[in-house]
């Protein structure tokens, strides 16, 4: 079988120096994320510090074979019809990335709906596509290449189950949290840019694991869906280390610094007398590692001959919440 360079190893090399450009972009946001959030609890830390690692070695498993064929074989075209032990190794680790990030946007998702069943059918997708990465990994040292097309249906289904994950927390994220308006301003717009941000790096990634899928499934014998491939982990790792870096712009959102009168009094209390309002507002912001939790509270009164009544028309005490899937904790 005639294989073309320019089909496989040129389209592998595209994709090297691509997932170099995000890797130099996850060296960036790993080094701000330690840099900004000292405080935050180990497994945070661990996580991120277990996801640089394994983006670093999928990295240079990838750098080995492109660098096997074109430098160590140049000129050798018989060696283009076999696969290397790093091309078929770094499979894996692109996987345990992809099952670390899905587990990690799954808690996001329960944080924001308490919904079992539906945390259930993502952390069930994202073992499929971990478990069928391994599958494919020793399918790839069993087989030469030419026959990869045996292998179609384990990358369908694995990277099909990965794009399903991602796509399903996107819009359960967009859902769960655009029902937890609360009709203060700017707690509403700190929603909808979670819900931009949710959409965009689930459905991206989605994206992507579909292009594999379908660049596999038509040319199974040459490397333009490792092109995608390869990319994707990249992505996967730089969507949790934007989420976890976003914190404190998001914080700022909710509270920020130098805001006027009813943004940033704490507490703050305004009383006037003969059916004139009584406004009290509250603000306390912390940050934790887990969630963001934004509270409203506010009361509208009036006071007659001293003693306070409601204002007519308005109830007595207003209060709302919304827990929303970022690490931080805000009560307004």
């Amino acid at each position: 079988m005639t294989v073309s360079l320019q089909s496989t190893f040129g389209s592998a090399f595209i994709g090297l120096v691509a997932s170099a450009v995000l890797y130099g972009v996850t060296i960036l946001q790993t080094y701000l994320y330690y840099r900004n959030y000292p405080e935050d609890s180990r497994i945070l830390k661990w996580m991120v510090a277990i996801l640089w690692a394994l983006d670093t070695v999928h990295l240079v498993l990838c750098t080995i074979s492109v660098y096997s064929v074109l430098v160590l074989n140049f000129n050798n075209p018989p060696f283009l019809n076999t696969t290397t032990w790093s091309m078929n190794v770094q499979t894996d680790f692109n996987g345990l990335i992809g099952i670390i990030v899905e587990c990690f946007y799954a808690r996001r998702v329960w944080i924001v709906s308490r919904n079992m069943y539906l945390t259930g059918i993502i952390l069930i997708l994202a073992v499929i596509h971990f478990a069928l990465g391994i599958v494919f990994t020793v399918g790839s040292f069993e087989t030469v290449r030419k026959d990869f097309s045996n292998l179609v249906w384990v990358t369908s289904v694995g990277l099909g189950s990965a794009a399903a994950a991602d796509m399903l927390i996107g819009l359960s994220l967009c859902y769960y949290l655009s029902k937890n308006r609360t009709g203060f301003r700017r707690t509403d717009n700190l929603i909808t840019t979670l819900m931009k941000y949710s959409l965009t790096t689930g459905f991206l990634t989605g994206i992507i694991a579909c292009l594999v899928v379908i660049t596999f499934g038509v040319m199974p014998n040459n490397f333009v869906y490792v092109a995608f491939f390869w990319l994707l982990g990249k992505c996967y790792v730089n969507s949790v280390l934007a989420a976890l870096n976003s914190r404190e712009s998001l914080r700022e959102k909710v509270h920020p610094p130098g805001s006027s009168f009813l943004n940033n009094v704490t507490p703050s209390s305004i009383q006037m007398t003969r059916r004139r309002p009584t406004i009290t507002v509250n603000v306390e912001t912390a940050k934790t590692s887990d969630s963001l939790f934004v509270s409203f509270s506010s009361s509208c009164r009036s006071q007659v001959n001293g003693f306070p009544k409601p204002l007519p028309g308005s109830p007595s005490t207003q209060a709302s919440s919304v827990t929303v899937p970022s690490p931080i904790h805000t009560t307004v």
